[in-house]
């Protein structure tokens, strides 16, 4: 029997905060893992370099939408624009046209019409099958989020598993990490997870490199 996928999945990125998507990057190169990373177009716009080596490492990009709002809140042709723009802000980052052209809607809600208007715009819409809602988590207790996951994925049988590398805006986690350095907004803590969950996973039979 084939060994179960896991695919490792990072939203709200890139974030230059504590360097903690290049300290990711490394971990991910390290273990030899390619993970999916769901991009927001302000923060490409931020930091372009992130995005390009995020490429070159074989990782695969997705359309997160430009700014953070959940989608299904949305007016059909602000959907449309914030759907376009970030697109635009990944072809701009990479210097060519950007395709595949996939999307992740924000809260992974959405409704009929915008997924009409993902068609309309050439998307294909990639969900996310095991949620842990770790952004709200400020990392005191990182060993009870690798349980958690564990707990999906042999639950599930493996999976597309969401983490976050960064939170919003590049301005906005700026703000955040002043006001409270250990807060939500300080992502770095997911390295370590990332790290152990990788072991732990391989060591459980997943694979993690495919999707």
């Amino acid at each position: 029997m084939a060994p179960w996928v896991v695919i490792l999945s990072f939203d709200d990125g890139p974030n230059a905060q504590g360097e903690v998507t290049a300290r990711l990057l490394d971990v991910l190169h390290k273990h030899g893992v390619r993970a999916q990373f769901a991009v927001l177009g302000e923060n490409v716009e931020a930091h372009p370099e992130l995005l390009r080596r995020m490429d070159e490492e074989g990782h695969q990009l997705i359309n997160h939408g430009y700014w953070d709002k959940w989608a299904v809140r949305m007016e059909e042709e602000v959907f449309r624009e914030n759907l376009k723009k970030g697109g635009a802000a990944i072809s701009a980052a990479l210097g060519r046209e950007w395709k595949p052209k996939l999307y992740r809607p924000h809260g992974g809600f959405y409704n009929a019409r915008q997924e009409k208007i993902c068609r309309e715009e050439g998307y294909q819409i990639v969900p996310v099958t095991l949620r842990l809602y770790d952004a709200v988590l400020d990392g005191r207790e990182p060993s009870k989020v690798v349980s958690r996951a564990i707990e999906k994925v042999e639950r599930e049988g493996g999976g597309i598993l969401l983490l976050h590398d960064g939170r919003e805006s590049h301005v906005r986690m700026k703000k955040k990490l002043q006001e409270e350095p250990e807060g939500a907004f300080n992502r770095s803590w997911v390295l370590g997870v990332t790290e152990e969950l990788i072991v732990e996973l391989r060591s459980r039979g997943f694979r993690l490199n495919d999707w």
